[in-house]
């Protein structure tokens, strides 16, 4: 179940938790005029945002005409069992029974694309109201949570016009958050397998279910979810013959197709565009080490202060971006997962607006460079600078708010 302390602190400390803008707002009913506005509301601006992604989804983007479109005529050669066991591009299997799913189908496999990550666009904004919801019973604040998670200007890019599929690794991994913030242990275990399966990116937040082991909102006897799921979403292919090896070590091959400390990610690697890329990869892979251990101590020596899921928040977003922000080799949708999750920290602490802004604005850099033909419409170093300046503000705030003595308010008489 959701920490009670988060209520409990509510009621006695008010007058700080309004103060960080963290506080869960009173619950109110909605009179039936108000729920028919907000239903109206919610159905005219779904229609438009539907509507904005659909006059994207002519658009055939580089990976789509040189790599998902030409996975997708190679399973139209052969059956789909073929197609199950032949190794058909480098992406995991799960995402590729999608795509041989697509072949046997009348329908042009590009809006095929599109459409399934829309599909998990709406997932993924189903979860940033589900955690939105632990915050607040506000049916406003919920309805607000989804539009605004569906609404982001990269989510609607990386789906609708470039037809990437970060869209689902993010909703399974998002909700796998939601799940261990409510102490639903083996769903939250299965839920970031799911994520892990679609795509290597997902490991980004998966520090933090170190943290929820240590506070036991999971069982660490769970486990065995996480490995059956992955291994079961894997199945399909082994039985058909893929090869066995290119199954369990496809991520580590991954890795080692490019040789870039950047390929167009707003980082700090854009400071060391000319160095040595093998010396400068062994640096940036012991110092996000270095850095996700760090924290991960920070949280165990102050696992009994980690009571509030604004601090939970915190921490998921800081994994998040730490690791893509200090790692070589970030591609320049990396970082799409701490958008979504800087989103969330808004709508927990709306002093952090700008969290949101300078994430999302970082991430359209890189969207805009691809779209825009390969030009650079503003300084990555200047964007990175402010994307560690955000780096070290909700640093800070996980700090002081886990350090701080609690407030203590005056009893007053009835």
């Amino acid at each position: 179940m959701i920490n009670e302390n988060d209520i409990q602190t509510q009621s006695q400390n008010g007058a700080q938790l309004n103060r960080d803008g963290t506080g869960i707002a009173d619950a109110k009913q909605m009179s039936m005029p108000e729920l028919i506005s907000a239903f109206l509301f919610s159905a005219v601006a779904l229609s438009a945002l539907l509507i904005v992604r659909n006059a994207l989804f002519y658009y055939e983007s580089f990976d789509y005409i040189h790599s998902l479109g030409r996975w997708v005529s190679q399973y139209r050669e052969m059956s789909f069992w073929e197609g199950l066991g032949v190794k058909v591009g480098n992406y995991n299997p799960p995402y590729m029974y999608f795509l041989n799913i697509f072949a046997r189908l009348n329908i042009s496999d590009l809006y095929l694309i599109k459409y399934l990550s829309v599909i998990f666009d709406a997932v993924l904004a189903y979860f940033v109201m589900k955690l939105v919801s632990l915050k607040t019973k506000s049916v406003n604040m919920h309805i607000l949570a989804f539009l605004l998670a569906f609404s982001v200007p990269t989510v609607i890019i990386n789906s609708s016009m470039w037809g990437q599929c970060d869209s689902i690794y993010t909703a399974f991994a998002v909700g796998a958050f939601y799940f261990a913030l409510t102490s639903r242990s083996r769903t939250a275990f299965a839920f970031i397998a799911l994520a892990l399966s679609f795509k290597l990116q997902a490991a980004f937040i998966m520090p933090i279910f170190a943290v929820f082991v240590i506070k036991k909102k999971l069982q660490l006897q769970d486990i065995w979810v996480f490995f059956a799921v992955y291994l079961g979403m894997l199945f399909p292919a082994f039985l058909a013959g893929y090869p066995i090896e290119d199954l369990l070590f496809v991520y580590l091959k991954q890795t080692n197709t490019y040789h870039y400390l950047t390929l167009n990610a707003v980082n700090i690697w854009q400071f060391f565009q000319n160095v040595e890329f093998a010396n400068f990869k062994t640096v940036g892979l012991y110092a996000a080490g270095v850095a996700v251990l760090g924290l991960l101590y920070f949280a165990y020596v102050h696992r009994k202060e980690l009571e509030n899921t604004v601090d939970f928040v915190r921490l998921a977003f800081l994994f998040a971006i730490i690791m893509p922000f200090l790692l070589p080799q970030m591609h320049d949708r990396f970082f799409y997962m701490p958008d979504i999750l800087a989103l969330v920290l808004f709508l927990y602490d709306k002093r952090r607006w700008f969290v949101p802004v300078i994430c999302v604005f970082g991430s359209f850099l890189a969207y805009a460079w691809l779209v825009m033909e390969y030009i650079h419409i503003f300084d990555y170093k200047i964007a990175a600078l402010a994307i560690a300046a955000v780096i070290f503000v909700v640093l800070r705030d996980l700090v002081v708010s886990l350090t701080s003595r609690p407030l203590t308010v005056p009893a007053t008489r009835s």
